[in-house]
């Protein structure tokens, strides 16, 4: 143990405290201090957080609520797509339904006014009965909220208006817009609370600006707003205004929305301010002598580990021939052992890896030599597809030609991802092929967005799904199978549904299914090909990506992939 670098190092650091006794007091008070400052910073950090996170949670509840209203199909759907009508019983139903439904979404949430869906034919319903004119819409900030393409926040700050907009499509296209109106009081007193009464708050929207602060704007916003983006930093200190500030942001999510606290900084620092003249100087002594005790003790210490150094440099340059010849009774001499032990490891696992090589090679080219060629199999069929055409079999004949062009894109491209237009070709040729077998009147639709079909995927992903689809799902209806595919973008990720009208399955069974899948249980044939879909999607994108199946008994499946939007993230 004396001979140990931990003994040697203790009885250095034994050496120098007794020396720089004096120095650690001093150091030891301006720690307290420091740790009075770092004090004060957390406890601000925390009550802004804590206020931020309820901001943040109104706003989910509310991004929560537009996509209840733009994904209801039974209530909302019927009564915007119905169209302008005269006065009917039928209508006031209509109307009194929605906002029935409306009402029932701002229950308990008193931060939302009104809860709206706005036409294209400008009919409006809502939740409460409070009259909305037309010259209600015109206002600026509800025509920038009709107009938008996208969810999210609009408000007017001068006016404390603040709506949530949120397009309602139909086939692609905007056929409404839901509108919730915010109670703006009610969103910043999450910020109005005693403990944050001496820092000064702002939330900004990286497009309209500043949403809220509880002080008197005095510089510039897009200059604050500026330094804060340019730091990238949770916490940081900033200059603005002619003065020093303890930064503190928060990016709230899906929302392009931000919120800073900014505390002075001779708030947190104090008296600390008034000792860091003298201290900086005691330190630097204390530094100077610090470093002079470690570059002479380090040197004498450290000749052996020098040594070991230089001979695992030797192998970084192909050397693997080297061997350390250090002998001490401490933490080197038992490093240069295991460094010994290591080489003549590699030196064995090469020779085994080499002789796997060669043996690997031979088992190779013998598979390769009982290989049946492709082509054999598309003489084969096309043989098939020439006799149908002589006996007048013209259906054979389609099907044994899809088999041909399915087999031969599948064999001949060599490449592991395609484009989802031939993924595409693939599945048609597929369909194609089983229409023969299942007599059943069924239809294959894709609803994708056209700058999605040259997105590259990996070869075959879709297809195993709209087989089961097929087979587990649609087989046994005898008329009006539908297998859907929509495929779309959703901010950083490509979503793909796999629909079918069939069966369905039970919410039990939906939940052993993907518990099998998560044990990687690969009993039956369902199974299999959601699971290695599944695995496949993990394998080359990451954990984050994958999938999951929704189903209603006797009614409907739906298998949902998630895929990065950008190409070749993961792989």
């Amino acid at each position: 143990m004396l001979h140990s670098i931990q003994t040697k190092i203790l009885i250095i650091t034994l050496a120098l405290t007794t020396g720089t006794t004096l120095v650690s007091l001093l150091i030891s008070y301006y720690t307290e201090i420091n740790t009075i400052k770092n004090t004060t910073e957390s406890y601000m950090t925390q009550y802004i957080a804590f206020a931020d996170e309820r901001f943040n949670d109104m706003l989910s509840e509310v991004r929560k609520t537009a996509l209840s209203v733009a994904t209801e199909q039974e209530i909302v759907y019927p009564g915007i797509l119905h169209g302008r009508e005269s006065a009917s019983y039928e209508e006031y139903l209509r109307k009194k339904r929605i906002s029935s439904f409306l009402s029932g979404l701002m229950s308990q949430k008193e931060y939302m006014d009104n809860v709206m869906v706005i036409t294209k034919d400008e009919r409006i319903f809502q939740a409460n009965t409070e009259l909305v004119l037309k010259r209600d819409l015109e206002a600026s900030v509800m025509q920038a909220a009709l107009q938008t393409e996208r969810a999210g926040i609009f408000y007017d700050r001068e006016a404390q208006e603040v709506f949530y907009s949120c397009p309602i499509l139909q086939g692609g296209d905007i056929v409404a817009v839901n509108l919730i109106k915010l109670d703006y009081d009610a969103l910043v007193a999450a910020y109005e609370q005693e403990p944050l009464e001496g820092i000064d708050i702002y939330v900004f929207d990286s497009e309209q600006g500043l949403f809220y602060t509880n002080t008197e704007l005095t510089g510039s916003e897009d200059e604050l707003f500026e330094k804060i983006e340019k730091k990238g930093k949770r916490e940081e200190y900033v200059e603005w205004n002619g003065r020093r500030w303890y930064a503190l942001s928060w990016r709230h999510g899906t929302e392009k929305m931000t919120t800073v606290g900014l505390i002075p900084t001779d708030v947190l620092l104090k008296d600390a301010n008034a000792l860091r003249q003298k201290l900086l100087l005691v330190g630097a002594c204390a530094v100077l002598l610090a470093v002079a005790a470690s570059v002479y003790l380090s040197g004498r210490l450290c000749t052996n580990l020098k040594e070991l150094a230089g001979n695992m440099e030797e192998i970084r340059t192909g050397n693997l021939m080297v061997r350390s010849d250090i002998h001490a009774p401490d933490e080197v001499g038992m490093l240069s052992e295991a460094f010994n032990e290591m080489m003549e490891r590699i030196e064995r696992l090469l020779e085994e890896v080499k002789q796997k090589e060669r043996l690997k090679r031979e088992a190779e080219q013998s598979v390769l030599a009982t290989q049946i060629e492709p082509h054999f199999l598309y003489n084969s069929i096309d043989s098939i597809q020439h006799v149908a055409h002589m006996r007048g079999e013209g259906e054979i004949e389609r099907v044994a030609a899809a088999l041909s062009e399915l087999l031969r894109s599948v064999l001949t491209d060599r490449n592991e991802f395609i484009t989802l237009w031939e993924e595409r070709e693939y599945i048609e040729n597929y369909i194609y092929i089983e229409r023969f077998k299942y007599r059943g009147d069924f239809r294959l639709l894709w609803e994708v967005d056209e700058e999605l079909w040259t997105y590259r995927l990996p070869k075959l992903l879709l297809q195993p799904v709209v087989e089961n689809a097929l087979i587990h799902g649609i087989s046994a209806k005898e008329n009006g199978g539908v297998i859907q595919v929509k495929i779309y973008r959703e901010d950083a990720f490509v979503i793909v549904k796999v629909m079918d009208n069939g069966k369905g399955m039970s919410e039990k069974k939906v939940e052993e299914l993907l518990a099998d899948i998560g044990r990687k249980d690969i009993s039956g044939f369902r199974r299999v090909g959601l699971a290695n879909v599944l695995n496949r999607i993990r394998l080359v994108y990451g954990d984050e990506y994958g999938g999951t199946v929704y189903s209603c008994q006797d009614m409907f499946t739906c298998v949902e992939l998630k895929l990065p939007a950008a190409e070749g993230e993961g792989v």
